[in-house]
């Protein structure tokens, strides 16, 4: 190879531009939920619904058949209320980060107690 060829290629190789991780398919929905007390975890699952539902969480089919139905929209889960829960202020906060069929999902929200936090969904926060 020519010296001139030679710096041409690697002219052509550093103007090229670095490739980034691929974002994830667009199909793809996986999820790190927490339940934290004060700044503490007390617990963590993982659930995975697309392509499949799996992962830590122990009713992922059931967690992501009540995301689905809201379109993983987590302010949209509406647990059946079935218990009555006191007054006792004791804030608990639910977390769900990773991606919903491709979209970044980043959500929390904190509970006056644990029993309203468990209100909150029949199973994504059920672990």
């Amino acid at each position: 190879m020519s010296a001139v060829a030679a710096g041409m290629a690697v002219a052509a190789l550093a103007a090229a531009p670095a490739q980034a991780d691929p974002p994830p398919g667009p199909d793809l929905s996986a999820l790190i939920l927490t339940v934290t007390h004060g700044n503490t975890p007390v617990r963590t699952a993982v659930l995975m619904c697309s392509p499949m539902a799996l992962g830590t969480h122990p009713q992922a089919v059931s967690a992501c058949d009540e995301l689905n139905a809201v379109g993983g929209n987590f302010d949209a889960l509406r647990g059946q209320p079935i218990r009555f829960c006191s007054m006792l202020y004791d804030p608990v906060t639910l977390t769900a980060d990773g991606f919903w069929h491709g979209t970044p999902v980043s959500w929390r929200q904190s509970f006056p107690n644990q029993c309203m936090a468990i209100n909150h969904s029949n199973y994504v926060f059920t672990f």
